[in-house]
Formats: structure tokens, sequence, C-alpha cells
């Protein structure tokens, strides 16, 4: 008998959360907030693609901007890996922003290069607003982070000789 190594990929899976204003309690000015979303990427996900929808712009309190990163903790931890600086104020588009569009990209990349880890990540919003203001004192905003993922699984087959 030999053994072989075949490779497979699970069927396509998403992750998605909506993290609202009434979450964010921090109350000290300028003081950023971050939120891990309950599901977590398994080990060995490849992450085909991500996308945040601003579903209401984060507004009140005074507060003049509020921007979001999206990274994650665990594996090769990377809090900016999908999205950095992504403006969710007032003033700012609403609506889906896909990889490459709306704000500054992280430092993952997708397509031939797709995001691959070999350790569970957990999903880290990070919300930071102006020096002067407090996330905990704003009055409307809600934002979904997206996440489309396979898993990539290896089975030891035995083949007769």
């Amino acid at each position: 008998m030999s053994t072989a190594r075949a490779s497979f990929l699970s069927a396509p899976r998403c992750i998605s959360q909506t993290v609202t204003f009434a979450e964010l309690t921090a109350a000290v000015n300028g003081a950023d907030q971050t939120i891990s979303l309950t599901e977590k990427l398994p080990a060995n996900a490849i992450v085909l693609a991500t996308w945040i929808n601003v579903e209401t712009l984060f507004s009140g309190g005074g507060a003049s901007a509020v921007t979001l990163d999206v990274g994650w903790s665990g594996g090769a931890a990377d809090p900016e890996g999908w999205y950095k600086n992504q403006n969710v104020f007032t003033g700012a588009a609403t609506g889906i922003r896909a990889i490459g569009t709306g704000g500054a990209l992280g430092n993952r990349v997708a397509g031939a290069n797709c995001d691959v880890d070999a350790a569970v990540r957990t999903i880290t919003l990070n919300f930071d607003p102006d020096a002067g203001h407090k996330l905990s004192e704003l009055t409307a905003g809600s934002v979904s982070f997206n996440l489309i993922y396979v898993i990539e699984a290896a089975n030891d087959l035995i083949l007769p000789r």
C-alpha cells in the first residue's frame, strides 16, 4: 500500500455581522474601540472576498470623524489586514465597499494571492473617532462586515499497490 494526499475545498461559507453605534462604548475623547465578531475564521480558511456595507453613517455627539479598520487577531495578527482608515462618518458614502473601492485597503490582496492562514482568526473591527470626541456619544451609525471563504482540507488516501 502507498499513501497519496488529496486536497479539496469546502463549499463557500459566509461570515456577516453588523455593528451599530449602540455597541460603541469607549468614553474617553479620541479613544478607539475594537469589536470582535462572534464567528471566527477557521484554520486553513481561504478568504475569497470581503466587503463592508455602511447601512447608516455614524454621527452625533459632536464628533467630526469616525474611521474603521478591519483585520484580525490570532495567527499572524493584522488589525488592518483587510481595510484601514475607512471613513464611516457623516458625509462619506453609504452602501457596499468592496476591495479596491471606498478607501484605503489593508495589507492583504485578493485574486491569485488569496488570503489564507493556518491558524484560527478572530475578525476585528476597530472604530476610531476624532481626538476631541467619544464613541459612546454617537447617536447613529450601522456597518456590517462580510467575508466569503472556503476551507482547504487534505485526506490521506491509502492506495493499493
